[in-house]
């Protein structure tokens, strides 16, 4: 004997309801979550870039009363790169230290008002000391 598969016995109109109305926006929510959070694990990995060029040229610079960097749009979301005046150190434990502080505030989907942040500590090859902030503005 050969059963028939109906429409009753098959998917029903409460699967089907189901997946409408909370499977497939609950997988929509959780896609926009994740993008948002890829995009602030993104301008975090931008900064920590910007960190590391701002050290690399302050440490190739002899001079740093004179400490300016080019910006090479590296900010995050077309954001502009700008510097406060270099704090020189007159603290002999921190002789040939030179600390370099890049500040951004994400403003996203979900996360909203973030400040991230990133702090690079390096040797100065010509035993200067002075600390860096800089921070990326939108415009």
């Amino acid at each position: 004997m050969k059963s028939k598969r109906g429409f009753r016995n098959g998917l029903g109109l409460s699967e089907i309801m189901a997946t409408l109305l909370v499977v497939l926006p609950t997988m929509a929510f959780i896609i926009a979550l994740l993008t948002d959070y890829w995009a602030v694990m993104q301008a975090d990995y931008k900064l920590k870039l910007i960190a590391n060029y701002v050290a690399d040229v302050a440490n190739n610079q002899k001079d740093l009363s004179t400490f300016s960097v080019a910006d090479r749009g590296l900010c995050p979301k077309g954001s502009t790169l700008s510097f406060s005046a270099p704090q020189h150190y007159n603290d002999p434990a921190k002789k040939g230290f030179i600390d370099v502080t890049i500040a951004y505030k994400y403003d996203g989907t979900y996360f909203t008002d973030k400040n991230l942040s990133t702090t690079m500590h390096t040797y100065s090859y010509h035993d200067q000391n002075m600390s860096i902030t800089g921070i990326c503005q939108d415009q």
